[in-house]
């Protein structure tokens, strides 16, 4: 989606491959120190700070204390962490609120549990001095992702602006476009803030422009959310409910404390991430995402309505339907 996140190779963390479009979810079992076994799979290919909540856990004990044993899955591309969800391979996966939405209308087996992060911080990314806005995305080279949230985001600000994709020239990233714009390979990088100008900052010493898709005509709305595999969820309601208590308090100990945080990050499995300067940089910036008025993992009918119509009014889902089709809030108490 948004990400500047190294390839790297571990073994421990080869993707399983995607099987089945769906399936009956993972059966749990017990480790052989008696803890429950729970497979998670991240949002993106790689590693990236959005990892820090499960690495923190894992390191430091939360998800054990829980009775616990959570192992990660992560995906084989970027679009792919809801359907080895869907199909079994994992019980839990970091993924966005338009990933969830498209895989309720394909009818497949999952739903979303929580929210990850509570506003729309993607947007667009230009050089110092090169201000854009929607209508002056035109003919312009525009860095790309292959995931849900960036071909839906895009759609809608285009849609508001006048525009379509034939009035851009896409360019898609395959690890991360930060650093195309800064060899001018892409006049416009999309993104996040959190990830997008943290490395922009910290290889050109500049901060990049920014145009926020809210301020385009998108939905101020949650990028990143947690969802389950139902027939998962159904079976072990406990096992979900102590998985969210153990990242919740793994989440609010990162917060706590972010260069301990990132430094057991990239001490997981020897990560070869961003570095440790970007790392802590897009983590601070990360940390204000979290938290909405009723604290972390929060999630509204409200959110889900306006994120359906808005996607619905740019021509990409057919019909909205009712919030509880996509997400619960049984499993946080919210």
């Amino acid at each position: 989606m948004m990400k500047l996140s190294k390839l790297f190779v571990a073994t421990a963390l080869v993707p399983l491959l995607l099987t089945a479009a769906c399936g009956g979810g993972s059966s749990t079992a017990k480790t052989v120190g008696g803890l429950t076994e729970v497979k998670v799979s991240p949002d993106w290919i790689a590693p990236d700070i959005t990892w820090i909540p499960y690495t923190v856990g894992i390191s430091n004990g939360f998800y054990k204390t829980q009775g616990l044993d959570v192992s990660l899955v992560p995906p084989p591309d970027n679009s792919s962490s809801v359907k080895l969800v869907a199909s079994g391979q994992a019980d839990i996966a970091e993924t966005t609120l338009t990933d969830q939405m498209f895989a309720t209308g394909q009818g497949l087996p999952v739903i979303s549990i929580a929210n990850l992060s509570q506003s729309n911080n993607w947007g667009f990314f230009s050089a110092p001095g090169n201000t854009i806005t929607g209508a002056t995305l035109k003919g312009l080279r525009v860095g790309v992702f292959d995931d849900a949230w960036t071909k839906a985001m895009l759609g809608v600000v285009l849609k508001k602006a006048g525009l379509t994709s034939k009035d851009i020239q896409q360019i898609t990233a395959t690890d991360g476009d930060v650093t195309l714009l800064i060899a001018k390979k892409i006049d416009v990088a999309t993104n996040t803030t959190n990830f997008a100008a943290p490395q922009y900052t910290q290889q050109t010493g500049k901060q990049p422009e920014t145009l926020l898709a809210t301020a385009a005509g998108a939905p101020d709305i949650p990028i990143w959310n947690y969802a389950g595999n139902k027939q998962w969820l159904q079976k072990n309601p406990d096992i979900a409910r102590k998985w969210l208590t153990a990242t919740a308090n793994a989440t609010e100990w990162a917060m706590a404390n972010p260069e301990d945080a990132v430094k057991a990050y990239e001490a997981y499995h020897k990560l070869k991430t961003s570095g440790y300067d970007t790392d802590l940089a897009e983590w601070k910036a990360t940390i204000p995402l979290l938290k909405a008025s009723k604290g972390l993992f929060t999630a509204t009918d409200e959110q889900w309505t306006e994120l359906g119509q808005a996607l619905q009014d740019a021509g990409q889902i057919d019909k909205v339907l009712a919030p509880s089709e996509y997400y619960t809030n049984q499993y946080t108490g919210k």
